[in-house]
């Protein structure tokens, strides 16, 4: 039955996109925004600021505290400075980006943008808000440019657009035999940095903020040359908006957004003001500190973002390699606080100062679900439980042992996260396993079939400093006694603890009027598939997988309506009640409708669409590092099932996730996700089939219809 599920939709899919076009009315083009230019008094009569960003902006998983959103942060910091609506504008290509501008789309530039006479000739800058290097950047080999004269003869590829064009230009003219290739404005550094790793182009160039955000991710990439020092990045405007600029310039200058990155500091609270940065030394893991559908999420992240913009700091995230680490990284300065699910032990204790407790928790022991025959500490007796040696739970375990004959403890490597110990518990690799109360219900409000067997004890979970930073632990004190049991963390605790995240399954009812009504809301949606040139059937059934079609509906991480669209892509995308059903609907098929586009064109439209589908469950991002991942393995990153679908999975292994650009992914999520909108989707052509006489056979009047193929 799955394989047949998997083999239709090809021919569905690809039917109904190709009849949008054939013998069918075109798709209606969305209307054009409004243009309209105008100095801060204009903006503040309008009371937004629209910013035009990056094509490639997505929130994705710093590590070392990498400013990785500086420019959106800039322009979200000065927004409200200004009391302004921040509004996204977001560009098919980087060359749009000043016409947008100067065409009245939008009021600021917020990309990364170096200042270069060239631009300066068209448009008016802030003053610089970062400077940085330009790299040149190509394949590990034995022989490396040392030199500029070196680039004799060497092929390096660029977006004409971009300042690394220019300086290569400028370089061409001591080195005519250089080669400079201008790229499709729509690929981005990292882009290129993939082509260069995969053979694909020979060299690129890139910014030093950019390289060292991505070089983790690409073992045989090198920079053996500087090919330009110093360059001013700014935000750009028009030149007549002078008033402005006065006030940009003003804000950044007192911001000080200067980048620190590799330095270490040990001062207290005081120091972090100056710096106006809070760097959290964290684990990325399905309760910490993750992303989902482009947005960082987590129980402590989401409490230390409030404490640090209750001071006026920038929350950035440091993740060490392994829990063992992350005392080490807080005592020589990597970082700030310690903020993670975190037993208070005396051992602990005596490395670092730990706050009062935030949370408190039960120690479980945790089996399979069909199990019963652990009941109490007794029922371990020559059983084996496996923790990590750095886990509090290690240390409860010695404890019992002269107690418990036959006491197993199984180490774990240092670097799995909790949850991937449940995950073997649940398989059946690991016997027993040991969490704290709320990770179980992480865990099982995901579905995981497991369960506590018996708590040991209670415990209190803190977040630590270092020992001299008096200032900092009486701040983090005094927030907690404030916010602890106060409406935010009983919300935060709802959310990542409480609520279920419902991944409706194939077997459950499709409530449907077999005389061809799929939905209440049947209308709507072949109105917008139709103005979008997508399948109203497809619609509904990702409407269904989304919402079961409440209208009312909102998601663990607040997403809404019967799409289930964020809050922030919603208003993005120009809709701000989306639990309306037709502020819904037009949103969540217009974002399908980008997410399908950002793939290449050449792509079979039913792998976009699969590819679009778990984008729209997950995040471009985790997609985008399933298919590099699949092709690191060796398999088609042009091919879901059994390729990006098998990568997908991995991205909730600890030595995969580690290295992927976003991070941690409960691949199995998007992998269902896109299995079940198949099946209801292959429901939803059945009943309609049902629907019309015998005689007419299903796809008549849909021209460029196929019969369904057994071709995956």
């Amino acid at each position: 039955m799955l394989h047949r599920l998997k083999t239709l939709l090809p021919a569905g899919l690809i039917a109904l996109y190709a009849f949008a076009q054939c013998g069918q009315p075109a798709p209606v083009p969305a209307p054009s925004p409004p243009k309209y230019t105008g100095d801060l008094p204009a903006l503040q009569a309008r009371g937004a600021l629209r910013v035009i960003v990056r094509p490639d902006l997505i929130a994705y998983m710093p590590r070392n505290a990498e400013q990785v959103t500086l420019d959106y942060d800039i322009a979200r910091g000065l927004a409200d400075a200004l009391k302004l609506k921040l509004e996204s504008v977001t560009v098919k290509n980087y060359a749009e980006m000043m016409e947008k501008l100067l065409g009245g789309e939008g009021d600021i530039v917020a990309a990364s943008l170096t200042i270069t006479p060239e631009r300066v000739k068209r448009a008016a800058f802030s003053v610089p808000y970062l400077y940085v290097d330009e790299y040149l950047i190509t394949a590990s080999r034995d022989s490396l440019p040392e030199t500029i004269a070196d680039l004799a003869g060497m092929d390096i590829h660029v977006r004409q657009s971009s300042s690394f064009y220019q300086t290569l230009v400028d370089i061409q003219q001591q080195v005519p035999s250089l080669h400079i290739h201008a790229v499709p404005e729509t690929l981005n550094v990292e882009d290129l940095m993939e082509g260069v790793a995969r053979g694909k182009y020979a060299a690129t160039v890139s910014d030093a903020h950019i390289w060292h955000t991505l070089s983790n991710y690409y073992d045989n990439l090198v920079t053996p040359l500087v090919l330009a020092e110093n360059r001013p990045l700014a935000l750009m405007m028009r030149p007549g908006d002078v008033k402005l600029k006065a006030k940009v310039d003003e804000y950044l200058l007192a911001h000080h957004f200067t980048r620190y990155r590799q330095q270490t500091f040990t001062d207290d609270l005081s120091g972090l003001k100056k710096r106006r940065r809070l760097r959290m030394i964290t684990r990325n893991n399905a309760m910490t500190y993750f992303i989902h559908r482009g947005r960082q999420v987590g129980f402590e992240y989401e409490l230390m973002k409030k404490f640090a913009a209750q001071h006026d700091l920038r929350l950035e995230i440091v993740i060490p390699d392994s829990h063992a680490e992350l005392f080490s990284y807080l005592n020589a300065g990597k970082g700030d606080v310690v903020a993670v699910a975190m037993t208070i032990t005396p051992e602990r204790q005596a490395r670092v100062a730990f706050t009062r407790p935030y949370n408190e928790v039960d120690e479980l022991v945790v089996v399979h679900a069909d199990r019963d025959s652990i009941i109490s500490l007794g029922d371990l007796a020559g059983r084996t439980v496996h923790v990590r040696a750095s886990s509090s739970f290690y240390s409860t375990l010695t404890a019992l042992q002269d107690s418990i004959e036959g006491l197993e403890i199984a180490l774990v490597p240092d670097d799995i996260e909790t949850e991937d110990i449940l995950a073997r518990v649940e398989d059946g690799t690991y016997d027993i396993a040991m969490c704290d109360s709320n990770l179980l219900d992480v865990e099982r409000a995901y579905g995981r079939r497991i369960k506590a067997a018996f708590s040991i004890k209670p415990t209190a979970l803190g977040w630590a400093v270092r020992k001299g930073n008096a200032e900092l632990l009486a701040a983090l004190d005094q927030y907690i006694a404030k916010e602890k049991g106060g409406l935010f963390f009983n919300m935060m605790k709802k959310r990542y603890f409480k609520n279920k995240r419902a991944v409706f399954r194939a077997k459950d009812s499709l409530r449907v009027d077999l005389g061809g009504q799929l939905s209440p809301y049947d209308d709507l949606v072949k109105k917008y598939a139709n103005q979008y040139g997508q399948d109203w059937r497809l619609i509904t059934a990702q409407m269904y997988q989304e919402s079961k079609f409440d209208p009312k509906a909102v998601s663990w991480v607040g997403a809404q309506g019967l799409m289930q669209v964020m809050p922030r892509t919603g208003r993005q995308l120009g809709f701000v009640n989306l639990q309306d059903p037709r502020e819904s609907i037009h949103a969540g098929v217009k974002y399908m409708h980008q997410l399908i586009n950002r793939f290449d064109p050449k792509l079979p439209m039913d792998v976009r669409i699969r590819f679009a589908l778990a984008s729209y469950n997950v995040g471009y991002g985790h997609l985008l590092d399933a298919r590099r991942l699949a092709r690191e393995k060796g398999w088609d990153a042009n091919r879901w099932f059994g390729n990006v679908e098998r990568a997908m999975r991995l991205l909730s292994q600890p030595a995969y996730y580690k290295r992927a650009r976003y991070g941690f992914c409960r691949g199995g999520q998007p992998v269902h996700y896109v299995e079940n909108i198949q099946s209801f989707y292959d429901a939803y052509v059945e009943i309609l089939s049902a629907a019309i006489p015998a005689t007419r056979p299903l796809g008549a009047g849909l021209v460029g219809y196929p019969p369904a193929t057994t071709h995956r």
